[in-house]
């Protein structure tokens, strides 16, 4: 009898240590999610089969083997407008849009590009839409570098109601027909700036013209990895780092129009830029209407790190739904100081706010640039107070 009591206490204390490690792994995890989620991923990644070595994307079919090196985004000051250049860590390069309304200088914006791009060659030019803050500066982008591929809109050049309008339309009718024939969608933009690029793209030679358009939800007809613009049919298994675009369906241009401001930013794509467990997120001027497509489309959760505000911090981007879904830590917008759109505005600062985000902004911080390796750090132009960067302001509309 004494020896079966021994047992059983022997048995009820490998329980009871059994419980506490079970207890302290739990524990471990929790602080690991919160205070590391990079880590917590790589450990989840594991288990779920992907291996040592590897990072689970969330966006793609096939994990990122680590990478060596520095990713670099620069969220370069133009004032009122969009302009990012990224740096992969291979040696390509990216720019997404390059405009202003106020407040920008085109020779200080070619001067900034051409420190960092000095081959005169870029891998990848994006124009998310057709707005002057988006484009103004793209045509003479083009002619300052020779640009590999090129992403753009569905969206026909038919310039019209100015005096020039006549020489843009002349110039048109003279691109490669079968270029122009590739915009099929009935929606037209009729601005100079727009026709100024429409011309200089489908007039760069030796370059590839992509669509920003997917074929369905399940499709992503835009992703780039170390090996370029990836084929859906043959993925690139050993990418190091996946730039994933959520572009409008065709369905979708197909049931809707340009008709209002708020359309024509719809159609920005939303990008998820992946490397070494973290992701940042890229919106051009999305806005209500596409991020909880976006939402949709990843299944209505996402751990991301960085956010580029869509629109230059609207009342109508960076919903609440959108937020809930990528969880950022970090938001980064893209203003002018003094614009007349009373951007960014101060409800969505809030938002921000209310989920402990850490806000920059080029018009209180002038150039950023966030490089991401093992870790992700920020140098700014400009050194500004958070409650500096808290303070918004506030209007109608958008």
């Amino acid at each position: 009898m004494a020896k079966s009591s021994r047992s059983k206490k022997a048995n009820k204390n490998l329980i009871i240590a059994i419980i506490a490690i079970l207890l302290i792994i739990a524990i471990a995890l929790v602080v690991l999610y919160f205070a590391a989620p990079s880590t917590f991923d790589a450990i989840a990644s594991f288990f779920k089969g992907e291996g040592s070595g590897t990072t689970g994307t969330g966006t793609g079919s096939n994990p990122l083997q680590r990478g060596e090196g520095d990713l670099q985004i620069h969220f370069i000051d133009v004032g009122q407008g969009d302009c990012i250049l990224i740096l992969f860590p291979d040696g390509k390069d990216m720019l997404i849009d390059c405009g202003t309304t106020k407040g920008g200088d085109l020779d200080e914006t070619l001067t900034y590009l051409s420190t960092f791009v000095t081959d005169g060659q870029l891998d990848y030019l994006m124009v998310t839409h057709g707005d002057r803050d988006h484009v103004e500066y793209i045509d003479e982008v083009i002619e300052t570098y020779d640009i590999d591929n090129i992403f753009m809109p569905d969206v026909k050049s038919v310039p019209s109601g100015t005096a020039s309008s006549n020489k843009y339309q002349d110039q048109i009718d003279a691109l490669d027909k079968d270029k122009v024939n590739m915009f099929d969608d009935p929606d037209t933009l009729s601005s100079n700036v727009y026709a100024e690029f429409f011309i200089a793209a489908l007039s760069e030679p030796d370059c590839n013209i992509y669509l920003n358009v997917d074929i369905d939800q399940n499709s992503n007809s835009i992703v780039i990895t170390d090996d370029g613009v990836q084929n859906p049919d043959n993925p690139d298994t050993n990418a190091t780092y996946r730039l994933t675009f959520y572009c409008p369906t065709q369905e979708y241009y197909d049931e809707n129009n340009l008709g209002s401001a708020e359309k024509k930013n719809a159609i920005s794509p939303i990008g998820v830029l992946e490397y070494n467990d973290f992701k940042i997120v890229l919106t051009g001027d999305s806005n209500e209407i596409n991020e909880p497509t976006f939402v949709d489309r990843v299944g209505g959760k996402l751990d991301c790190d960085v956010l580029k505000v869509g629109h230059h911090g609207s009342q109508t981007s960076s919903t609440d739904e959108f937020l809930d879904c990528i969880t950022c830590e970090y938001a980064i917008i893209s203003c002018g100081e003094g614009n007349s759109h009373n951007h960014p505005r101060q409800a969505t600062l809030d938002r921000f706010i209310d989920r402990d985000m850490t806000i920059y902004r080029t018009d209180n911080n002038g150039n950023i640039v966030l490089t991401v390796n093992e870790n992700i750090s920020f140098v700014v132009e400009k050194e500004v107070s958070q409650e500096v960067n808290q303070q918004g302001l506030y209007g109608t509309g958008d």
